[in-house]
């Protein structure tokens, strides 16, 4: 498995994003890989470092063409008043700090 990136998700030629997905999710695609190693078939990157953990919110990803499903879902229960406790707000869990260049 590829743990390092050696180029830049957001520019870089082998990091691909969905014409109708969420422009900040890029896939990158390995098509000589070894499933039964353990290799795995793509690898997922978000630029606002808020990676899909489960099916259903990689299919929200890919769904959502002109922004983060989650700022969206967050905006509609700002706008109807649900308590800040609702299930659409960001896990920390899931937010990676960026490093410093």
């Amino acid at each position: 498995m590829i743990n390092s990136l050696r180029e830049n998700p957001r520019d870089g030629i082998n990091w691909h994003r969905y014409r109708n997905g969420c422009p900040h999710y890029r896939v990158r695609w390995f098509p000589r890989n070894d499933l039964a190693a353990g290799e795995p078939l793509y690898q997922v990157y978000c630029l606002m470092n808020t990676p899909p953990t489960s099916w259903d919110e990689q299919e929200k990803c890919i769904a959502s063409r002109t922004e983060c499903w989650r700022i969206a879902e967050a905006r509609a229960a700002a706008k109807d008043g649900t308590s800040k406790s609702s299930a659409s707000d960001i896990p920390l869990t899931s937010i990676k700090r960026r490093k410093p260049a």
